[in-house]
């Protein structure tokens, strides 16, 4: 998808970041604590989904387990906050923390849907690409190897686009936040929970950003 092969290389590394931080995360979960490490695994598949993307070897991967695996998903975040025993917070509180999670997963499912009807309709002719219905093949030089061309699906990845930098800097914002006022020892150091709870906000907003800028491209 991306042909810039600068901004490829940023993007490969940092989805390639952030699913190592994600397992990391999953696996150091308690195991009990079965919600923790699972969610914290979607967020590594998503990034390597991300990461294939970015390659064009991505578009060769099956589209209908992705979209609907990403799809079921989005909707195991809001539902795992009402179906569980309430905690230290709210169940509106946890379903409201959860929503920015599904609308994040949803946008991946809806990505991958929109990238994918235009290229399983593409053709090459002696090295050429032609335009595609829902997609504009781009000539040499360009950012994106394809965009769309539907006015419709333009609106709709410039508005996830927006939703998404909306997101990414909430996050980043809360990461800020959580790393500077946690209690601190009296050496300095932030608490490991702390510590955490920043570094797991900090890699949600770089991957909203990462996504807001795979949108951008695409319009």
């Amino acid at each position: 998808m991306i042909a810039a092969t600068g901004l490829r290389w940023i993007l490969t590394m940092l989805f390639c970041a952030l699913a190592a931080y994600g397992l990391w995360r999953a696996l150091a979960a308690r195991a009990h604590v079965w919600t923790a490490w699972f969610a914290q695994g979607l967020h590594a598949v998503m990034a390597l989904a991300m990461f294939a993307m970015v390659w064009p070897w991505g578009m060769d991967l099956l589209v209908v387990p992705q979209v609907v695996f990403f799809s079921a998903a989005a909707a195991w975040f809001p539902l795992t906050a009402l179906a569980l025993p309430s905690g230290p917070e709210t169940r509106g509180r946890a379903v409201m923390n959860a929503l920015p999670h599904a609308v994040m997963t949803g946008a991946m499912a809806w990505m991958i849907a929109a990238m994918s009807w235009g290229t399983s309709m593409g053709s090459m002719d002696g090295g050429n690409a032609h335009d595609m219905p829902g997609m504009d093949m781009s000539g040499p030089g360009a950012t994106a190897t394809m965009t769309l061309s539907g006015t419709g699906d333009r609106w709709g990845a410039g508005a996830l686009a927006l939703v998404l930098l909306a997101l990414g800097l909430w996050w980043l914002a809360r990461s800020f936040d959580t790393g500077r006022l946690a209690p601190r020892p009296a050496d300095g150091a932030v608490p490991a929970g702390g510590a955490h709870a920043a570094w797991d906000l900090g890699c949600h907003g770089a991957m909203a950003l990462g996504m807001a800028v795979m949108f951008v491209v695409m319009i």
